[in-house]
């Protein structure tokens, strides 16, 4: 990872959330805005229980879910995600910014996933901070392993490659633009560039170099899926993920207490 996204990604995590649920006037369709940090625990309200209470009280029969998010709890993502994929509603999710580490496990709930070029995910492996013996740090290293499992169960269902090469790009910690999305199968529709919204900060009150390898196979991997991917559009099999909703832009192609788990 550059030191200049990573830096970006750090100055997101000091941003203030911003949670909201908003419903059209028939009540047909809710739009879902995850902005800012994900986990109750440290970051924020942007947390599952919190959404479970948004998610109950709608009837909308499509709910977008807009994001801009550095990730956070890795328990509180999954947790998201699972709320979204059982509800009745069609889940479109738009990434207006970043949907990073948490939030990218989020966005991979989507029915539709929609990517505008200039946005972009990031997926990595979980992380923690620990303090004790050496039996400590060893039970954390196998929890870490389990949930780094759990995790990558989320971006399988979509990822068109194969688990070794989906598991090396989170060794990684790999950013993906838009049209890489696309080719891997993490979204489904590029949208025209967006003006991105700024995160606020919070009310007062209240640097490593870029690994050539991981660049190396992440363009590998994206040049070997693409064809897949345009050969399956031109066929036809994804024709739906195309259709532009009313709501769109036009698209280009288709705790453990004790500690808390990052991703």
């Amino acid at each position: 990872m550059s030191k200049e996204l990573k830096d970006q990604i750090m100055n997101m995590m000091n941003k203030k959330t911003d949670i909201r649920f908003e419903a059209s006037e028939d009540e047909n369709e809710s739009t879902l805005y995850i902005y800012g940090p994900i986990g109750g625990f440290f970051f924020s309200e942007n947390n599952a229980q919190n959404i479970r209470r948004q998610l109950q009280n709608t009837k909308a029969n499509k709910i977008n879910v807009r994001i801009n998010s550095p990730g956070g709890s890795a328990f509180e993502g999954v947790a998201i995600g699972s709320l979204l994929k059982s509800h009745k509603a069609e889940i479109v999710v738009h990434i207006d910014g970043m949907a990073a580490s948490a939030a990218s496990v989020i966005a991979m709930a989507g029915d539709k996933v929609i990517m505008p070029e200039n946005t972009m995910l990031m997926i990595h492996r979980a992380s923690t901070i620990e303090y004790g013996n050496a039996m400590a740090f060893e039970k954390t290293a196998k929890d870490l392993r389990k949930i780094d499992t759990s995790l990558a169960a989320s971006y399988k269902k979509r990822f068109i490659g194969t688990s070794d090469e989906l598991d090396q790009l989170l060794d990684d910690e790999t950013f993906i633009t838009a049209e890489e999305a696309l080719a891997l199968g993490l979204a489904d529709i590029i949208g025209e560039e967006i003006a991105i919204q700024e995160l606020e900060d919070p009310d007062p009150e209240q640097e490593e170099p870029e690994d050539e390898e991981y660049e190396n196979l992440k363009d590998k991997l994206v040049a070997k899926y693409s064809a897949t991917t345009e050969q399956t559009n031109t066929e036809g099999s994804k024709e739906e993920p195309l259709n532009q909703s009313s709501t769109q832009q036009p698209a280009v192609s288709r705790q453990n207490l004790s500690k808390l788990f990052l991703i």
